[in-house]
């Protein structure tokens, strides 16, 4: 790898459609890159690294992974029923083993092996979309043709959807059932407030709250804090973030997740109640309910896909942090987190004979991570791709990734898609990661390149939300409907062109984002 500020098709796909994976904030160092290749390959797509980042195209559509096909017909079923045992089989099979007891030779030579089952569990988290896309579909085509004076089809959409059971959700409605045993205790909130899990223990009421938060750990404390980032640490290794978030619960409940799930339901049930004022046909009628409930599913699936995808990353980190360990303790690495500036075929090299040959590649390499950080890679590249014919139903999946943003004239305006109604002026704070998102204070709005469900701080905290990438069924657009704050998404150039600490506003019905001169 060599840095470099340009991005350009490889050799031989100049003629290949392009797209920035939206899950992907930031670069990824070789041996991520390696698992997303793998994860890609094995649902029959095809992963493609510039400068770090991900982009998709060219893949043969045939999944590489051996999947045993399910049988339901239902969306929900498939995935509970049949995808969902297998994938936590496979993550719990990978977490589980001793691998400090192996040496380090068998251990390098057993990782293609593991991140082969890690993407395989990977495959089945997406093996149901496609029953549970086909209501969510029907529901798009319903909106648009009985409901459309009731303003864009997509956001309406998106508002029956919101406020329901799905992963995302849980995640922060299980954390803040800890508040009771927390704000009991000065002495246990305050190291709550420092992230301090030891301390949190050795307080009074510490043993309670300690038992209680490994068990919410064990459910969230095992996936990737961001989509594919294998090589940042879970929330089970540093609960710091959960803590702090938990002693916010405590803090201001009328932020927390349990007050703004209530909220979003509310708005919810307005919003079902307005479609079904604005059909007088009965038939229409009983085909709303009925599609409404249908839909369901298709958040709950999406959002627990979200879940196991960052599991399946977690999973691997164990293996890998065990044979970086081996190879620090050999000479071979300055630390084990260096084990994922390598590939598996460099890490077999090693491990058959440690040496210091890959120290200054990895600290270059290092150095071009953090270089790449700093870019905007393009949404696409290479030719577009062509468009579905004109009687193509719509694809509920285009929801969760968007579209192209609307260029405008002014350079002071950005426009995107509307995903979160609200009006917010308040000062930017421009994020990259999970750490520098911790960094936000109440009233500002976060500017990032997208979100995952290990970002709930900053929803309790910011005032409105502006991604790069993202439409309104992505992760970013639920939880600022889930939460009551607006929000835009799909900007493209967000990060990049609003200056951090720069006065913006919202408005997250019109989708748009106004940069004030001062």
């Amino acid at each position: 790898m060599t840095a470099t500020d340009s991005f350009a098709p490889p050799p031989g796909m100049e003629e290949v459609s392009l797209r920035l994976i939206p899950h992907v904030l930031r670069p990824l160092p070789p041996l991520a890159q390696e698992m997303f290749e793998m994860f890609m390959l094995a649902f029959g797509g095809r992963a493609i690294h510039i400068n770090g980042y991900t982009f998709l195209g060219g893949g043969s559509g045939e999944p590489a992974a051996a999947l045993e096909p399910s049988p339901y017909q239902d969306g929900r079923d498939a995935y509970e029923k049949h995808g969902l045992p297998r994938i936590r089989e496979i993550c719990d099979g990978l977490r589980s083993e001793e691998y400090e007891r192996w040496p380090r030779e068998e251990l390098a030579q057993a990782l293609p092996g593991y991140f082969a089952e890690a993407a395989r569990g990977f495959a089945y988290t997406m093996q149901s979309l496609p029953i549970v896309a086909g209501p969510a579909s029907a529901l798009m085509v319903f909106c648009g043709e009985k409901l459309g004076e009731l303003g864009d089809r997509d956001l309406l959409v998106a508002r029956l959807l919101q406020g329901v059971e799905n992963e995302s959700a849980a995640r922060g409605l299980k954390l803040e059932a800890l508040a009771p045993l927390v704000q009991g205790s000065p002495e246990l909130l305050e190291a709550a407030r420092a992230g301090d899990l030891g301390a949190a223990r050795a307080a009074e009421g510490g043993e309670p709250f300690g038992e209680a938060f490994g068990a919410y750990l064990e459910d969230y404390g095992h996936g990737s804090q961001t989509w594919w980032e294998l090589h940042t640490p879970t929330w089970g290794e540093e609960p710091g973030a959960a803590l702090r978030l938990l002693a916010g619960y405590v803090a201001d409940p009328s932020r927390g997740p349990v007050a703004a799930h209530a909220r979003s339901a509310a708005e919810r049930a307005e919003t079902i109640a307005r479609c079904e004022a604005a059909l007088s046909d009965e038939a229409d009628l009983e085909r709303f309910r009925g599609l409404v409930a249908q839909t369901v599913d298709y958040v709950f699936v999406i959002e627990g896909r979200a879940h196991w995808q960052q599991n399946c990353v977690g999973a691997l980190r164990p293996a890998c942090l065990a044979l970086g360990r081996e190879l620090a303790e050999a000479g071979a690495l300055g630390s084990a987190g260096d084990v994922f500036h390598l590939r598996l075929a460099e890490l077999g090299e090693l491990a058959a004979e440690p040496s210091g040959a890959l120290l200054e590649t990895i600290e270059e390499r290092k150095a071009d991570l953090e270089a790449w950080a700093a870019l905007a890679p393009p949404l696409m590249m290479g030719p577009p791709p062509p468009r579905p014919p004109a009687d193509a139903p719509p694809n509920p999946i285009g929801l969760m990734f968007g579209g192209p943003a609307e260029k405008t004239d002014d350079p002071l305006l950005l426009k995107g898609k509307g995903a979160s109604a609200g009006v917010v002026t308040g000062r930017a704070r421009v994020a990259f990661s999970l750490e520098e998102a911790e960094a936000l204070q109440p009233g500002e709005i976060l500017v990032c390149p997208f979100t995952a469900p290990s970002w709930m701080p900053v929803f309790t905290t910011a005032a409105a939300i502006v991604t790069n990438q993202g439409g309104v069924l992505s992760h970013a657009a639920i939880e600022a409907r889930e939460y009551g704050i607006p929000c835009v998404t799909g900007t493209e150039s967000g990060t990049r062109r609003i200056p951090d600490g720069a006065t913006v506003t919202v408005d997250g019905l019109e989708g748009t984002v106004r940069i004030h001169e001062a």
